[in-house]
């Protein structure tokens, strides 16, 4: 049980209080055990250090140490004299409702699940950190469990990480369910890495250290790190791309962490004096941030001559960035942030409102499993019409683009567009999450009235 990790680096008061609510979980639940073996002491304080490494906040943390307390027979009496606060009981309890549930085809379970994080912003970093957690020890399950527990952190816990900026939870998740899911493509891949393995450590190697030489004699401070795509990102993005293994440019990359914003655009300079720049490659995304709030600058590069024909790709931005870059709005001590992000456009808008509309769509498991897997597909995006009805249409798209997709028959005398409530051109991008309600005129150019919420065959097919 690692609780000296967990107790490093807190205030004595905090050291304290989180010290007696593990001493009570393990009076009480260290002869309990889990499927997969361990206490539900143990269990405990597992979840508990996957948290702390998003956020140190001492109340979710008591709250993860004893949020299996219920499962205890004489759980309600355990719980009402437990040393944690009436809040924190109260998030145990919301915990405890969730234990069996998951988020897949099942439509009640659905429901809840959404309902709970929308009310309790909280369980949803609480609820991430559990599911990292299983995942870091999916061996612990029987087979049959670790396919289901795989095959939901893949497609369900994995990209709601992505979308709400949780990068490290994220690649883990997908990383560790990967393999379990396809073998033989992960064995492939793996062997694909490691015979490039001595070659690809050497170049970042060397290139981490010219780059540290290069900021310093610009008076730059900066720590760099070195980072090797994740291999079930690289796989999605050999699909999603069409690009082989060798071809793709953010196999390797380098992380600047600079001081302050300002120092983001020096150091880019210094890159780009230095290195060799590819035309085309440079995003940035402090000037203008993703929509999850995603702040980094990305550029690639051909590294040192002599020690590599492999492009990198380089990333630069701020300590604070960076912290929200590996987790998100978990990073901060306000939840609620978490289910502002989840609201936010490059979530799909509202995570919970289209994965409700999925829900609806679908008629069966598999109906609803490949349409998830088109929903987190990211060269698509999510456009719902006024009726609510969600379409999933390739990007770059316009509302012309739409018009054609969800009325092959009609779209040619559209007359009038409102996205999100305004009136807009037809060739106007679209954006994840737009509402286009279209007006049509008849064939002779008049308005026959008919707008898009009276035309019920518009809806995606699943």
């Amino acid at each position: 049980m690692d609780t000296q990790a967990l107790l490093a680096d807190l205030s004595h008061q905090d050291r304290s209080t989180l010290l007696s609510v593990i001493t009570f979980s393990r009076t009480h639940l260290s002869g309990l055990q889990r499927r997969s073996g361990e206490s539900y002491a143990e269990h405990g304080v597992e979840v508990a250090c996957v948290l702390k490494e998003s956020q140190p906040d001492i109340s979710l943390l008591c709250v993860a140490v004893l949020h299996d307390v219920l499962v205890h027979p004489d759980g309600k009496d355990l719980l009402s004299f437990a040393p944690i606060s009436d809040h924190e009981k109260m998030l145990v309890r919301h915990m405890h409702a969730l234990r069996r549930l998951h988020i897949n085809e099942n439509t009640d379970d659905l429901d809840t699940v959404m309902d709970a994080f929308m009310e309790q912003p909280v369980l949803l970093p609480l609820r991430m950190a559990h599911r990292v957690n299983d995942v870091r020890h999916i061996a612990r399950f029987t087979s049959p469990l670790c396919k289901e527990i795989a095959k939901e952190s893949l497609h369900m816990y994995a990209a709601i990480a992505g979308r709400l900026g949780m990068q490290r939870w994220r690649v883990e998740l997908e990383d560790g369910s990967f393999p379990l899911l396809q073998p033989g493509i992960a064995a492939k891949l793996s062997r694909q890495f490691e015979a490039t393995k001595v070659a690809d450590n050497l170049c970042l190697q060397h290139t981490k250290q010219f780059l540290e030489s290069m900021l310093q004699q610009h008076g730059i401070n900066a720590v760099v790190d070195v980072r090797i795509k994740g291999h079930y990102s690289t796989y999605r993005k050999m699909i999603i791309k069409h690009r082989s293994f060798e071809d793709l440019t953010d196999r390797l990359a380098l992380r600047i962490v600079v001081e302050k914003t300002e120092d983001c655009y020096l150091a880019l300079g210094v890159v780009h004096a230095a290195m060799h720049p590819i035309p085309g490659k440079l995003k940035d995304y402090i000037g203008a941030p993703k929509e999850n709030g995603y702040q980094s600058i990305h550029t690639v590069v051909y590294p040192l001559p002599g020690v590599t024909e492999q492009p990198m790709e380089l990333q630069i931005r701020t300590q604070s960035m960076h912290q929200d870059c590996e987790y998100g709005p978990a990073a901060h001590a306000d939840y609620k942030q978490t289910v502002y992000a989840l609201g936010r456009k490059a979530s799909r808008v509202n995570l919970f409102r289209n994965l409700e509309q999925l829900r609806e769509e679908a008629t069966t498991p598999q109906q609803f499993e490949e349409a998830l897997r088109m929903y987190f597909r990211e060269d698509h995006i999510a456009v719902f019409d006024a009726d609510n009805n969600i379409y999933h249409i390739k990007t770059p798209a316009t509302a012309m683009d739409f018009a054609r997709h969800a009325y092959p028959k009609k779209y040619r005398r559209m007359r009038d567009v409102r996205i999100n409530g305004r009136k807009q051109p037809s060739e106007i991008p679209l954006q994840d999450g737009d509402t286009v309600d279209i007006v049509f005129g008849r064939s002779n150019g008049a308005d026959d009235g008919i707008r898009t919420r009276d035309l019920r065959h518009g809806k995606a097919t699943l």
